[in-house]
């Protein structure tokens, strides 16, 4: 049972968590557990005002001395850590500036934190429940800080240490360690990806996701209202989504996943009796299904001789995965979303590249073949839309629309629109 930020937002949201977990009891569950709301931001904020040579705590304090007030918590139980993330603080301000594995180690601090106040809530209403660092279960990742990435074969360490745990195991999301114990993040939506690994590593009959949402929906409900929630979807229409830019889920969560027999759901924290979207381990349906994109993609043009070889190798020593990479007459162009890892690779390839205009992306997942695609594309272009690039996949999972970022929106809307269209008429003729 995995808890996002939102679902643990003040003392009735942990409750209501807790109330959850109490329910699954006889099932012996294993909750993983986000940053309360809003933490992980405020740790950010702390880190940089350190960088400057100003230690301010107390916005970070003050959130969880509230939340414990309104569980009637001890009022001590989260005192060491906040003083070991004071003296990190300290230190940086003393030299001006933050090493990546100082940042890891503040913003992992909302998760740490968290997981203390969520094990001690189970706890005074009568579950017995132990909080865990995952680092301390053998969660280990290569060393790229803020965006670590779990080293093959941890799933034996993390279940037998989950398997040493008393009570039901409260587990740090997000966090991990490298081979040298130095701690590592796993960049947005890490919390995610750490409850794949554990229900991996468990042979776990289910994992819940609980978010604040209904489910998956068809749209960005900011862009279309009107989106509905998906029921249901394959495992690859799901990593589909997730890949282009889906926020409900971490782009790499499912691929722990594959080799299990887990049935995945997502599901609202609020409206528990709601069946929320499931995710299956079937092959992808032949109609479209949701619309994914991304607000903002960087790119880059590189060319001559060797160039592109080198623009390959920096992009796996960054960790950089395009989210549309194509060759042109004038060489190999690649559009990913802004990292720290892309900045290095423009850097490193300024002399034989050029950065493009800042783009956005619309895609379409789910079945169809050309005849959809082509579909699509016809629709943007009598609303004015003319993408700058369309990458059609005939007969694929997913067509991928490259606009100015004014356009996203409409664009959004007009595909949303054709979509609901072809779910429509598939609705009357399966019902004849």
């Amino acid at each position: 049972m995995k808890f996002g930020g939102a679902g643990l937002a003040d003392g009735p949201a942990v409750r209501r968590a807790c109330e959850l977990v109490a329910a699954e009891a006889a099932a012996e569950p294993v909750v993983v557990v986000s940053a309360h709301e809003g933490v992980t931001r405020a740790l950010e904020k702390c880190a940089q005002r350190a960088a400057s040579g100003r230690v301010e705590l107390e916005e970070v304090r003050l959130r969880h001395k509230g939340l414990l007030r309104q569980l009637r918590l001890d009022s001590e139980l989260l005192d060491r850590l906040l003083g070991e993330l004071g003296q990190v603080l300290r230190g940086v301000a003393q030299r001006g500036h933050i090493q990546p594995g100082e940042l890891d180690f503040v913003l992992s601090m909302g998760e740490r934190l968290s997981a203390r106040v969520v094990a001690a809530s189970l706890r005074a209403t009568g579950v017995a429940a132990t909080p865990v660092d995952a680092f301390d279960l053998g969660l280990t990742t290569d060393s790229c800080h803020g965006h670590a990435r779990p080293l093959p074969g941890v799933e034996a360490s993390l279940r037998r240490s989950l398997e040493e745990v008393p009570g039901t195991p409260v587990v740090t999301g997000f966090l991990a360690a490298d081979g040298g114990g130095n701690l590592t993040t796993l960049g947005r939506n890490g919390s995610d990806l750490t409850a794949a690994l554990v229900a991996q590593a468990l042979g776990a009959t289910r994992l819940v996701f609980w978010k604040t949402v209904p489910g998956l929906l068809e749209a960005d409900p900011e862009l279309v209202p009107e989106a509905r929630i998906v029921d249901e979807l394959s495992m690859a229409e799901a990593e589909a989504l997730a890949f282009h830019g889906a926020s409900v889920l971490h782009p790499a969560t499912l691929e722990p996943l594959h080799a299990g027999q887990t049935e995945l759901q997502l599901r609202d924290v609020g409206c528990p009796e709601l069946p929320g979207t499931r995710i299956e381990r079937r092959a992808p349906g032949k109609a479209p299904l949701a619309i994914a994109g991304h607000r903002e993609l960087v790119g880059f043009r590189v060319e001559g001789e060797g160039a592109s070889a080198h623009l390959f190798a920096l992009m796996h020593a960054h960790h950089v995965r395009p989210r549309l990479l194509r060759v042109t007459a004038r060489g190999v162009v690649v559009h990913c979303p802004p990292s720290p890892g892309f900045e290095l690779l423009r850097r490193e390839l300024s002399e034989c590249g050029e950065l493009l205009p800042t783009s956005s992306s619309v895609v379409l997942v789910g079945g169809g073949g050309s005849g959809f695609a082509h579909a699509a594309l016809e629709r943007l272009l009598e609303a004015g839309i003319v993408p700058r690039h369309a990458d059609l996949e005939s007969g694929g999972l997913w067509q991928l629309f490259l606009l100015d970022p004014a356009q996203r929106p409409e664009a959004t809307r007009r595909l949303h629109a054709l979509l609901r269209e072809v779910t429509a008429r598939r609705r009357s003729r399966s019902s004849t």
